[in-house]
């Protein structure tokens, strides 16, 4: 497994971080509200949204209406640090895929909180810098990786994230196969094939909107065995 995703995903960084916006920050918004399979479209700049409950694919869509998923936030994970604090407005598709409530905090709230708490903004640089630097794996992946390998550096990834301290029969729920491909730019077919090889090989267990890695130490290895072939 790539040894940067030991450093991305550190447990106790990544609890303090979410403890921070689920128990101080969070509560200072105002809630709302979103049934499972809501999808809306939202300009950000001058609002902080802090996921309660739920979960939220977060997509951008191009000129011509194709989507590019970017990433999924769970409780304690934010959506708008970087506009608030570049001041650049973007435009986001959010995708409920579970009943959920987010807290909203206008911009003017967290610079009053940041004004007496400089310290706090520890927990904005670390969410900030986890996306930048999983933004540039990612880049990295799409230029060089064949789509057997982007796919396998997704689960292991997911891997990291969901079971930091487990590596094996560990469980990826959540993810249809069109989920993935718009991640990581594949093909939902092309997913569905990869998943079917990556199972023939005993790596991999299916089933659905289930994805169990059966060993991360043998998926990671496969995934090296791949590269040398090319």
């Amino acid at each position: 497994m790539n040894t940067k995703y030991t450093e991305l995903f550190d447990l106790d960084k990544q609890n303090n971080m979410r403890k921070f916006f689920l128990e101080i920050l969070g509560p200072c918004g105002k809630v709302e509200k979103y049934p499972k399979g809501a999808i809306i479209s939202r300009d950000i700049e001058k609002q902080l949204y802090v996921v309660k409950t739920g979960a939220v694919n977060i997509s951008i869509c191009d000129i011509g209406g194709e989507e590019q998923m970017i990433y999924r936030l769970y409780p304690g994970e934010i959506l708008g640090e970087f506009e608030i604090f570049s001041e650049v407005s973007q435009n986001y598709t959010l995708q409920f895929l579970e009943e959920s409530t987010l807290w909203k905090i206008e911009k003017d709230k967290i610079n009053e909180i940041l004004k007496d708490k400089p310290e706090y903004y520890n927990y904005f640089m670390h969410s900030m810098s986890r996306k930048y630097n999983l933004s540039l794996i990612q880049s990295g992946f799409n230029k060089f990786y064949s789509s057997e390998e982007k796919l396998i550096e997704f689960l292991l990834r997911i891997c990291k994230i969901r079971e930091p301290n487990s590596t094996v029969n560990i469980k990826i729920e959540g993810y249809t196969h069109e989920d993935i491909g718009k991640g990581i730019n594949v093909s939902r077919i092309g997913i569905t094939n990869i998943l079917k090889k990556l199972e023939e090989r005993s790596l991999v267990i299916i089933k659905r909107k289930l994805i169990i890695v059966k060993s991360v130490e043998n998926l990671a290895e496969y995934r090296e065995s791949i590269r040398k072939n090319r």
